[in-house]
């Protein structure tokens, strides 16, 4: 997977430098000045153009650095990036021959195999692995072009311009990974749950929070030029934490239940993300120079200052998940004895933290870079946050009472109020007479930021998901005879029939379950327990009813001894909110991907022509154009000799 992300990089690099050698041609045929030794300011190309030798008599041609410098040195980075992947790919080759040869003989012969574990017999898990897989090796692209740009000592915006697309891919498609898992926990595992903090959870989860973290980063470097050294410290700490969740997974320390036995192939992956480490901070103290920021904070309410803070916020995030699930091994390496932290160890910090993150993806859109909101941002983003309060009241005067819910409350008005308000803005500047309008050119023509925001809504739409799912929860055990009628949150529970099926692979007992409330619509509902016969294993089978107001969870553990059906009924309030919230973000990130409509190679060809003409001084025909002043060196100006006649 990793070999073939590095040939579709190397070669989604060579059409710029194509394109940058055309137009540096196309500018020297258009050009209405060509002179001997006259570079216009630009470094010159000593190679001879053959095209020109008769003509000019060796005339100079401009280097593709002319067209754009920011690109020459992207393209620096970039030959030296893949350098970087090619020798990432020889450690994972040098991996798998020495360390884990697939090819070597079993020690016992297996006439017939188990199959596959029930528990992987899903739909998600034809999509959840690779997912989380190509997650990890996309990553690995930024980490090559900013460890390319830090030796190399090229911090310009080429490599960012470079890094960006692939970074966002990259946590796009491991959100992908993490959702699609979590919704696996949520209908196969039947604990009524999707995410239980394992280790390996957790795993996948580090790279995702710093990988946020550095997408930031990079656009307050490219914008602000501020973060240089955070930015590049993120990205070794996204590409060493994927390897981190390596080690995880296959070092046999943690138990978990997708971790492997225990092999030596996570210790060299643990070893490899401490070089990392170590050989971050070494590049970043050399090249501390060059990392300098370019300005300084310029306002408290500009979007770099809330960048900054949600940065340091994610990090705290990342660092107390990252202490609690190496809390296990510590304990025992210190010890001898394990201590486990439990849910209330993150979610101490998970709710203010997350708060914060919602607060600043909120404000965002009323927000600009390098200073403070004007008085009409200013006037909206008040307003936004009287409406947040008075959704927050209503929530309130409806029965809520948990103030972490009262505060998602508030806060989901203020970032779709927000938002309105930033696409009005934004358009009575394109359309002052005409607003709808405005709105549309400002939609179309700012894609790329309002992308942006639509991924902000859809976190904020995550964000209503879990707290509804974690703050309303509840849950119950019943043990109803057939035909028995029980009552349990409003709901009329009636015992239709239970029954055992005979089927191919598996032997399933069931309970068909009628749920009725006033005034809405009835459902059945069907959990189950499986037998696999091949496996020799049980494995619960939950039925769920899901709307928008929440999800019905029923599972069946088994029959009593007198006869009666022993079930828990889990009632998650908003959990399609947090599918939906999910959806939502992968959608702005395929609207921020997306190309934009390019333009002809002609009319590009033409523009660039008429660009670089613009910057040559026009003299007479015949004329000898003045001397360029060298560093270092006088230019005197000397008469003009008459020719004799």
């Amino acid at each position: 997977m990793l070999g073939v992300l590095t040939l579709l990089f190397r070669v989604r690099s060579r059409p710029v430098r194509r394109d940058a050698e055309g137009a540096s041609r196309a500018s020297e045929s258009l050009s209405p000045v060509s002179t001997p030794g006259w570079s216009m300011g630009v470094e010159q190309d000593r190679r001879p153009n053959p095209r020109e030798n008769g003509a000019s008599g060796g005339a100079s041609t401009i280097s593709p650095t002319a067209a754009d410098p920011r690109l020459a040195a992207g393209q620096t980075v970039g030959d030296q990036a893949f350098g970087v992947l090619m020798a990432y790919l020889c450690f994972l080759l040098a991996v798998i021959v020495f360390a884990a040869d697939p090819m070597e003989a079993s020690a016992t012969r297996v006439a017939e195999g188990s199959g596959l574990s029930p528990l992987l017999q899903h739909p998600a898990m034809l999509v959840h692995p690779p997912v989380i897989f190509l997650g990890y090796a996309l990553w690995t692209i930024p980490f090559a072009l900013a460890a390319a740009a830090l030796v190399s000592g090229r911090s310009k915006e080429g490599w960012i311009c470079q890094a960006r697309p692939w970074a966002l891919t990259a946590w796009c498609i491991l959100g992908i990974g993490i959702l699609v898992g979590a919704d696996w926990a949520y209908e196969e595992l039947g604990w009524g749950g999707y995410w239980g903090w394992d280790p390996v959870e957790d795993g996948s989860l580090l790279p995702w929070l710093t990988g946020t973290a550095l997408i930031h980063a990079l656009m307050t470097w490219q914008h602000c030029q501020t973060l240089k050294k955070s930015t590049i410290g993120l990205t070794i700490a996204t590409f060493a934490l994927c390897n981190f969740a390596t080690f995880l997974t296959r070092s046999g320390v943690f138990s978990s239940l997708h971790a492997f036995s225990q092999s030596s192939i996570g210790w060299l992956f643990l070893v490899l993300m401490i070089g990392l480490a170590v050989g971050g901070i070494v590049g970043v103290v050399w090249r501390r120079e060059m990392l300098a920021p370019g300005r300084s904070l310029r306002s408290a309410l500009s979007r770099e200052a809330l960048v900054l803070l949600g940065v340091l916020a994610l990090l705290l995030l990342a660092v107390t998940v990252l202490i609690g699930t190496i809390s296990s091994a510590l304990s025992v390496l210190i010890t001898g004895r394990a201590v486990l932290v439990g849910p209330a160890f993150y979610n101490s910090v998970l709710a203010p933290v997350g708060l914060l993150l919602i607060l600043i993806a909120a404000a965002t859109p009323l927000l600009r870079w390098g200073r403070g909101p004007d008085r009409a941002q200013t006037a909206w983003l008040i307003g936004s946050t009287c409406i947040g309060l008075a959704i927050s009241a209503a929530a309130a005067w409806m029965g809520v009472r948990q103030p972490a819910a009262l505060a998602v409350a508030a806060l989901v008005g203020l970032a779709v109020t927000a938002f309105i308000g930033a696409v009005l803005l934004d358009g009575k500047r394109r359309a002052p007479s005409r607003p709808a309008w405005g709105a549309w050119l400002a939609l179309r023509g700012g894609r790329r930021q309002y992308a942006g925001f639509v991924i902000h809504l859809g976190l904020v739409l995550l964000a209503v998901g879990v707290a509804g799912s974690s703050l309303g929860k509840h849950e119950q055990d019943f043990q109803l005879a057939e035909g028995q009628v029980g009552e349990w949150a409003g709901h009329r529970i009636r015992v239709a029939e239970a029954r055992q099926r005979e089927l191919p692979d598996r032997v399933a007992a069931e309970a068909v379950l009628e749920f009725s409330r006033p005034g809405r619509r009835s459902m059945t509902l069907v959990p189950a327990q499986h037998y696999h016969t091949l496996q020799r294993q049980w494995t619960t089978g939950v039925a769920i009813g899901s709307t928008w107001s929440g999800d019905l969870y029923t599972i069946l553990h088994g029959r009593a001894p007198d006869g009666r059906l022993s079930l828990t009924f889990v009632e998650n309030p908003l959990m399609r909110w947090l599918w939906l919230g999910g959806a939502v973000m992968v959608l702005g990130t395929c609207l921020r991907l997306w190309p934009a409509r390019r333009r002809s190679s002609r009319r590009r060809t033409a523009e660039r022509a008429a660009r670089t003409s613009q910057s040559q001084p026009v003299h007479p025909r015949g004329a000898v154009p003045p001397p360029i002043a060298r560093p270092g060196r006088a230019t005197s100006a000397r008469p003009a000799l008459s020719r004799r006649t």
